[in-house]
């Protein structure tokens, strides 16, 4: 317990001393890196179009779901049986989703993720992702940026058929990949997933380092590659099921694919019938203790493990691991995201898009506090609207969004504490969110 508490300690420590740190763009030292995750794309020209609540938070994010439908069946994601989905119907249409990300863009976001479900589910996607980038660099020209990659374009995957994707999805304009993996055993696959594929997973992952550094001659952004990847593994961390494997998780990031992705691990947050049980959760100070000074076969020995800085927005707490010996190698990060244990919601800059349309401006926010955009975009249109000046159905979606950013709650949804987000049966199921 001593050395529990020592460890709590010094990561407050390390904390406090970086919030203190006012980082700018591409701070490369022997003893901090701090690499901003959004590019340096300049806001709408006027003001008064930049998403920021009353919290005076900015959003510049945006996460839109492009599939309820999931190849997987994820025990802390969905029942086994799986939800019911939304009728094909109720779904934006890829000329939908273009047009909501042209308008989110016109107030301010440069950074645009795609998810699901199993967004690789959805057809088109490369086209799509094409009229994403290419909205985004448009914007970027007008707003004066020069920079080679000025707007980025992520995905978030579960892997299985990355594989044949993944090189017209590149070609396409895509930045990032996050693929989700929470085991590297083959029985655990198949528990929590429900499904067989991990080695498609494994492959994947290879084939999209392949992909990005024959696109951009290097998968990691920064000065001689010392940035973060453009390819992270995302795992969810849960008590008596792969806390056991955190060791194995940073040992294939460093060795196996040599330090080419990025490693984070999650801490389970509670959802609709995920089966969230306390007694599961595996925390962050939790995990750090199992990699540095856990069972001999998980612990990182060999390895130095550097506290390094977070961006303004960052929702990973960053760590450098490299060499005992310090020779000037590649080397790995690996990150913890702390939704439960030490919520980031004061810089939150994220925005969701649900599959069926609806903005949902915090990921533990209700039903009822989402609003349907798909439904002000199939409305037949309408220039006499009493009491306002919205003439143009863009100004009227641009005013609703802007209404729904300011109820935005301070933190967690509006909710006193992590634990309050189990009891609460009015959020969707993450396969209906977007992961």
């Amino acid at each position: 317990m001593p050395r529990l508490q020592a460890l709590r300690e010094r990561l407050r420590s390390e904390s406090a001393q970086l919030t203190k740190q006012q980082p700018s763009l591409n701070i490369f030292s022997q003893n901090a890196l701090y690499e901003l995750d959004t590019p340096k794309v300049e806001y709408s020209n006027n003001i008064d179009n930049i998403l920021t609540d009353t919290h005076g938070r900015h959003h510049n994010y945006l996460r839109i779901s492009l599939s309820e439908r999931c190849n997987l069946r994820c025990q802390y994601c969905m029942p086994p049986e799986g939800v019911p989905l939304s009728p094909a119907s109720h779904l934006l249409t890829n000329e939908e989703v273009v047009r909501l990300v042209d308008l989110f863009v016109k107030n301010g976001v440069n950074k645009v993720r795609l998810t699901g479900g199993e967004p690789l589910l959805r057809p088109n996607l490369i086209s799509l992702v094409q009229s994403i980038s290419s909205s985004l660099r448009m914007a970027s020209q007008r707003s004066g940026e020069v920079e080679k990659e000025s707007g980025l374009v992520g995905i978030t995957t579960n892997g299985i058929s990355l594989s044949r994707h993944i090189n017209g999805l590149v070609d396409a304009g895509l930045t990032g990949v996050n693929i989700s993996l929470d085991t590297l055993r083959n029985d655990r696959f198949l528990e929590i997933t429900r499904r067989k594929g991990l080695s498609k997973v494994l492959r994947a992952v290879q084939d999209t380092i392949d992909a990005f550094r024959e696109r951009y001659g290097d998968v990691r952004l920064g000065p001689n590659g010392y940035g973060g990847s453009r390819v992270k593994i995302n795992c969810v961390v849960m008590k008596g099921f792969n806390d056991d494997e955190l060791g194995d998780f940073v040992r294939m990031a460093n060795d196996t694919f040599k330090g080419d992705v990025d490693m984070r691990f999650i801490e389970w947050m509670p959802f609709n019938d995920n089966g969230w049980n306390r007694s599961r959760f595996v925390s962050y100070t939790d995990m750090m203790d199992k990699i540095v000074n856990g069972d001999e076969d998980q612990r990182t020995e060999g390895m130095h493990l550097e506290r390094i800085g977070d961006g303004p927005n960052d929702t990973t707490k960053w760590w450098r691991v490299q060499p005992e010996e310090k020779k000037p190698v590649r080397c790995s990060r690996i990150g913890f995201i702390t939704s439960m244990s030490e919520h980031f919601c004061s810089t939150c800059n994220r925005l969701r898009i649900t599959a069926d349309g609806k903005i949902k401006v915090c990921l533990f926010g209700s039903n009822e506090k989402e609003v349907s955009l798909r439904d002000i975009l199939r409305r037949p249109n309408d220039t006499t609207l009493q009491g306002t000046d919205l003439r143009t159905r863009d100004l009227e979606l641009s005013h609703v969004i802007h209404a729904a950013v300011q109820k935005k709650s301070l933190s967690l949804g509006g909710h006193d504490n992590p634990d309050n987000i189990a009891k609460a049966a009015n959020n969707r199921p993450m396969t209906l969110i977007g992961g």
